[in-house]
């Protein structure tokens, strides 16, 4: 239950006037003038805290070339949807010969039907290629936690831009970095694994694309890098400003 701001008697529920009925105080009116300076000061604060913000994001976001080309860069990578992770034949009845295969082709497969994700897990199970199905099935899931790492990084320099921020993005690219030599691994011991097992039935060759996915995601790494470096001072002393408007407005309130 609330209290009289006067004489901190408990108000019941059958005290609905506006006068304490111990005091007589006007409760909403108690100390009007000193309340609107104190809500002044605060709303003042808050807007000065919000103008800094504002003009932090905007530096940390777009404030020099470095940052400009750090923000087109989180978007190269998603180039990669169009690329081929790699190129295999089957040499089945009806099987279209040598083709690429990428993320977007996966999407547009199961999308359309004509990718079971189910049943292809099935080869997992053959007797002389089924751990190297296993082993490219887990390079897919590299490669696409990759790209999530990529899409998340865009996001994430959003944010951190509030305050001067990039470690976040560091951690991401380098993941992406991790999962993509992964899979250039993975798919590298699947094809051979091929080559040894059933070369006159499956083939399977690693494509450039990844290379290329990889250098992207290293020059978006570099970049964070200089750029976090750039952030600490810039960091530090928006953490002063931030406090020391704190400070002051503490001061303006001990003097009402």
């Amino acid at each position: 239950m609330a209290k009289c701001p006067h004489c901190n008697y408990k108000l019941q529920l059958i005290d609905i006037k506006a006068e304490c009925p111990v005091c007589g105080v006007n409760i909403p009116n108690y100390k009007w003038e000193e309340r609107l300076d104190e809500d002044a000061i605060t709303a003042e604060r808050s807007f000065a805290s919000f103008r800094r913000r504002t003009a932090a994001f905007k530096d940390a976001f777009l404030g020099s070339k470095l940052r400009i080309a750090r923000f087109v860069m989180t978007f190269a990578p998603l180039l990669f949807f169009f690329f081929p992770m790699f190129t295999y034949e089957a040499n089945l009845p009806f099987s279209p010969g040598k083709e690429g295969l990428s993320v977007l082709s996966i999407i547009l497969e199961i999308v359309n039907g004509e990718l079971d994700i189910f049943g292809i897990f099935n080869f997992t199970t053959l007797e002389k290629s089924g751990t190297a199905f296993l082993l490219l099935y887990i390079a897919l899931g590299m490669v696409i936690l990759g790209i999530i790492a990529g899409v998340l990084n865009f996001f994430v320099l959003v944010l951190s831009c509030f305050g001067y921020h990039a470690k976040g993005n560091i951690g991401l690219c380098a993941a992406s970095i991790i999962t993509f030599v992964a899979a250039i691994v993975l798919i590298l011991v699947s094809s051979s694994m091929f080559a040894s097992s059933v070369p006159e039935i499956f083939t399977l060759n690693l494509s450039y694309s990844l290379f290329i996915g990889i250098a992207f995601f290293v020059i978006n790494l570099t970049l964070n890098c200089i750029t976090e470096k750039q952030f600490r001072p810039l960091r530090k002393e928006y953490a002063e400003k931030e406090l020391e408007d704190i400070n002051n407005a503490l001061r303006e309130l001990q003097k009402i």
